[in-house]
C-alpha cells in the first residue's frame, strides 16, 4: 500500500530490543527520495524505549513525488556510541483528487 501524497502519515520505526532509545542523546528520522532530504529530531519525533513515531505534515508528505522514499533512523549517545537502523522503503502515490491539497 502506498503513501497518497498531501496525507499525514504516521511512521513508527522500530529498532532491536537491544537498544534503548529513550537513553539516546539525539534521535533522527530521515527520509529521502532523489535530492529531496527531509530529517525529524527533537520534538518534532515521539521517542520510546524500542520505537520512534514519526509524523508527517501535508507539507512534507507533498515534497516526495510518485515512487519510492527511503527511510532511516539514526541516534547518538553522550559516550558518542551511534547507531541506524537498516533502510527501509515507503511507496509514494499521486493524489487523484487535487482540491484536497489546497
Amino acid at each position: 500500500m502506498a503513501i497518497i501524497q498531501g496525507v499525514t502519515p504516521t511512521f513508527t520505526l522500530t529498532v532491536p530490543e537491544t537498544v534503548d532509545l529513550t537513553a539516546a542523546h539525539n534521535v533522527y528520522a530521515t527520509f529521502t527520495q532523489g535530492r529531496m532530504v527531509l530529517t525529524k529530531t527533537g520534538e518534532a519525533i515521539t521517542v520510546s524505549e524500542h520505537a520512534v513515531d514519526v509524523y508527517l505534515s501535508q507539507e512534507e508528505s507533498l515534497k516526495f513525488s510518485k515512487g519510492r522514499v527511503c527511510i532511516e533512523m539514526n541516534w547518538t549517545f553522550l559516550d558518542g556510541s551511534r547507531g541506524a537502523t537498516d533502510k527501509w522503503y515507503a511507496e509514494w502515490d499521486d493524489n487523484l483528487l487535487p482540491e484536497v491539497l489546497t
